[in-house]
This record gives structure tokens, sequence and C-alpha cells, in this order.
């Protein structure tokens, strides 16, 4: 059953007037009357709804049944992601970060990220794999995605709520399940290059913690996905 993320009220009985929505419905997935959609307004709950009318500018609905599926990971997790040097990266760690879970997305220009330019085109196409990504793996919450040039450690929660893990090759090696009590974890990912002395010293200044989960050294596209993955499932 197809699932779409909408950004409209949604109500028990509807018609859909959405241009986009309609054009994805009838002229790429070419559905039919009685066929069932479901539907969902990132609140973390879905509506299933039977289509009963097809136009050129509207679809009927009826509602058929509400849910709030048991897709959510308990936990609250954070990826600071050092900007990488492709696009393609960038969608890569989008897409699959919002497949396992990661609520929400700081991308960040550190010392060794390459000057890889993001104009408001490229952030609404990033925005709008991480919506079909969501549509995809049955997820309900909307992950917040931010772009930021500063280097973003002086404004970051150190209430305590929330601890902070610095993935770093001279960190020291520990187990995820040493940390399986944690329920707001910020992951800290650098770029290709590694992280700069500098950054190193800001991070620990600001009582960071530095951690390696395993011995082989992951790529940076890689590294966020693999350990945020582990986090969410201990």
């Amino acid at each position: 059953m197809q699932r779409f993320y909408v950004t409209f009220l949604l109500s028990i009985d509807m018609t859909i007037t959405n241009i986009d929505l309609i054009h994805q419905l009838t002229r790429v997935l070419r559905v039919n009357i009685w066929e069932h959609i479901v539907l969902f307004s990132g609140d973390g709950s879905e509506m299933e709804y039977t289509i009963i009318s097809i136009d050129k500018k509207s679809i009927g609905l009826r509602w058929v049944a509400s849910r709030i599926p048991n897709t959510e990971p308990r936990k609250k997790l954070t990826l600071y992601q050092a900007l990488p040097n492709k696009y393609e990266k960038i969608e890569y760690i989008l897409q699959k970060g919002v497949e396992i879970g990661i609520t929400q997305f700081v991308f960040f220009r550190s010392d060794r990220s390459q000057k890889l330019l993001l104009p408001p085109t490229k952030i609404d196409r990033f925005i709008i794999i991480a919506h079909e990504a969501l549509e995809q793996c049955g997820g309900t919450r909307v992950p917040e995605i931010v772009f930021t040039e500063r280097f973003p450690h002086e404004t970051t929660d150190t209430t305590g709520e929330t601890t902070h893990i610095v993935l770093d090759t001279i960190g020291e090696s520990i187990r995820i399940s040493h940390y399986d009590n944690l329920q707001n974890i910020a992951l800290w990912v650098g770029p290709e290059g590694g992280w700069s002395d500098v950054e190193r010293v800001k991070l620990l200044d600001s009582g960071f913690i530095f951690a390696r989960f395993w011995e082989r050294v992951l790529r940076t596209e890689t590294a966020g996905i693999v350990i945020s993955f582990g986090f969410l499932n201990t």
C-alpha cells in the first residue's frame, strides 16, 4: 500500500486538491477507484483511505482506519555531520538516516570540509529525499534537517540530558552496549579528512566523549549510519 507524506490537514472523508500529489497518484502510479492509500502528516499517526473518485483536479477519499504505527525508535538521536565532499553523500546520509530513525540532522562546515556549495534548490532536493525515505520505511515523524556554516559545538544541548559522542580514531575503544541506558544521544562525525586539532580541542572543552566502536575506519557517509543504528537498537 502506497504511503504519502502531506503538509495539509487530514480529516475523515476528504478531497485531495494538491496538484503534485494528484499528478503522482494519477500520472505516475495510475491509481484506480477503490484502491487504498495511506497519508501521514508527521505527527506520529497515519490514516488509511479508499479512493472513491478521480478527476483532473481532485481525488475523493473515504476514511478506512487511523493508527499509530510502532515504527519510531524509543531513543532520540541527533547526527552532527560535517559536510562531505559530494552531494550524493549527503543524499545517502539523509536517506539511510531517515530509514533507521535519526531524529535530527545537523550538517555543518568543518575545517577539513571541501567547499561544497549548498544553494536553496539543493537543500529542497535533500528535504524531498528525506520525505521519500520516510514514506518508504513506514516512519511517521519528520526529522529536522539543518544546514549551517558554523561549527555548532557552542549551540548544542549541554544540559546533561543529551550525551555527545564524537567518533574519532583516537577515541577510546568502547562497545555501544556500554551506553544502552542513554535516551538522548548526539553523534558527531567528521569529514573525509578527519577532525582538525582545533576542532578536537573545541569538542573536548565542551565535555564531549571521544570514542571508536570498531577497529575498522568507516567512511564519513557510513560511520554515522552504522553507529546510529547500533545506538537506536540497544
